[in-house]
């Protein structure tokens, strides 16, 4: 018997604002702006959403550059606006990649990117607990 991979699964990208996770499936082909309505369309799963009136255009998808020459203490997190028109593999989206969606506030501005870093809430529940 050889050993031949049979994964049907499509690559799928972590979705993340706040206290949200949101597994969004897509292929390399496919378009940020695609990305973008699989992820309203999930986020409109529910009857009562607060996202039931975002439109595609309210939502811009980022992803956290990697920074160079930083230790981890003075590390300053810097994002990227994700292209609607660039496809997902030219945007250099890879599997299991998180990718921060914020909305635009009523003045025009962009939320900035936020999600709960559940690693650092443990450490911090270890200290409280020692």
């Amino acid at each position: 018997m050889s050993n031949v991979d049979i994964r049907v699964a499509q690559p799928y990208f972590l979705l993340k604002r706040g206290t949200l996770t949101l597994f969004i499936e897509a292929l390399s082909t496919e378009s940020i702006l695609e990305l973008k309505r699989k992820l309203l369309v999930s986020l409109c799963a529910h009857e009562e959403s607060e996202y039931s009136t975002l439109t595609p255009d309210r939502v811009r998808l980022v992803t956290e550059v990697q920074p160079q020459l930083q230790t981890s203490e003075d590390r300053v997190r810097q994002y990227q606006a994700l292209d609607d028109g660039t496809s997902v593999g030219a945007a250099g989206l890879v599997d299991e990649q998180v990718v921060y969606f914020v909305i635009q506030l009523e003045d025009g501005t962009w939320e900035e990117p936020h999600a709960a870093d559940y690693d650092a809430d443990a450490q911090e529940m270890d200290v409280m607990y020692s």
